[in-house]
């Protein structure tokens, strides 16, 4: 099924902007209205929100807005998963935990699966490709809860599940794979970093890392991946920029800096930046691109 691609105009930015201000509004709408009500209003209450959101979304859809009721449909899966939840806690059955993955609770899958699912069955009736965002990300936090208790044991899950979206996100239509590898990135990036974050040497092994994301981008033509790669070098840099060159103390009226060679830390970015310029010439000279270059 073919994705809804909106070319970038001002009238998509703008679109773009306010349903993703809408989307953000309607989880503080949520939050708020769930520490101010009591459970049963709380479910009266979500009920509403997404009525308001799958009328707003299907009624787009049947005017042939597809951009808008994409967006609307973002909204929409999430107040679902709230709704599931809201209901799960009027009838005394949401466990509240101090991790969010500390055992094995079936309420909690149930949100979490009602997230996947609802994302899936919105992008098959929307065609919007933020919803395989949406399914992606949250497919990786059931797996991760449904199989690991927090710790080391759910970096490596989260390493295996990011390993795997990488093959899917490679068969996929380009568009909707590109949120799939978004998430593939993401999550073993994140998985690396929880493992190598504390010596000289594991961010050495960060950077290295990065350096492979940037040349994976090239190879197979994900954008995304270069876009990751750059940041880590960026976390790599700023390590050793705060250990070697600039030093940070914490006052009771606020943060105070002091900067003991500010002069080599502003050099050590420049150095960062030229790496990135000499990386993406080399790329483009590799893949024949070198107009503009």
């Amino acid at each position: 099924m073919q994705a809804i691609r909106a070319p970038w105009t001002s009238a998509s930015f703008l679109l773009y902007a306010g349903g993703i201000t809408i989307f953000a509004a309607t989880l503080a709408l949520l939050a708020t209205l769930g520490s101010d009500y009591g459970d049963a209003a709380f479910v009266g209450w979500t009920a509403l929100v997404l009525a308001v959101l799958m009328d707003l979304a299907f009624g787009a859809r049947a005017v042939a807005r597809p951009l808008a009721a994409g967006l609307f449909a973002l909204s929409m899966v999430v107040a679902l998963a709230v709704f599931v939840g809201a209901l799960e806690e009027w009838a005394g059955w949401l466990a509240h935990t101090d991790s969010p993955f500390a055992g094995f609770h079936l309420d909690h899958f149930a949100i979490e699966l009602t997230l996947v699912v609802g994302a899936v069955a919105a992008r098959n009736l929307f065609r919007f490709p933020l919803l395989v965002l949406l399914a992606a990300g949250s497919g990786c936090f059931f797996v991760t809860d449904l199989l690991s208790n927090g710790g080391n044991w759910s970096a490596v899950v989260t390493l295996f599940y990011g390993l795997v979206a990488m093959l899917v996100g490679l068969g996929a239509d380009r568009v909707y794979g590109f949120w799939v590898q978004f998430v593939a990135g993401l999550t073993i990036g994140g998985a690396l970093l929880t493992f190598w974050h504390s010596s000289d040497f594991d961010w050495i092994v960060i950077a290295s890392a990065s350096v492979l994301y940037v040349l994976l981008g090239s190879g197979i033509g994900r954008s995304s991946y270069a876009v990751l790669g750059a940041f880590g070098l960026f976390l790599v840099t700023s390590h050793f920029v705060f250990k070697w060159f600039l030093s940070f103390d914490i006052s009771f009226f606020g943060e105070e800096s002091e900067s003991s060679q500010p002069w080599a830390a502003a050099l050590s970015y420049a150095v960062y930046g030229l790496v990135l310029m000499l990386l993406g010439v080399w790329i483009a000279r590799r893949r024949g691109a070198a107009v503009l270059v």
